[in-house]
């Protein structure tokens, strides 16, 4: 018996990878709180990118 994998649309493939471009740039926030929960919601983003076999960038040289 085989199920069918549920798949992200493109758009919705799209939306996930822009709400991961703006975390990434409030990650590198001034305000401590802001860019420390922008990097926790990432790593929430990286568990969706990496179950969906997107490609990405999970750590990153812009942070401070």
């Amino acid at each position: 018996m085989s199920y069918s994998k549920p798949e992200l649309s493109e758009g919705d493939q799209q939306k996930l990878r822009r709400v991961y471009d703006d975390l990434l740039d409030l990650a590198a926030s001034d305000v401590p709180a802001v860019a420390a929960a922008a990097r926790a919601a990432l790593a929430q983003v990286h568990t969706a990118l990496n179950g969906e076999g997107l490609l990405y960038e999970l750590y990153s040289n812009k942070w401070k």
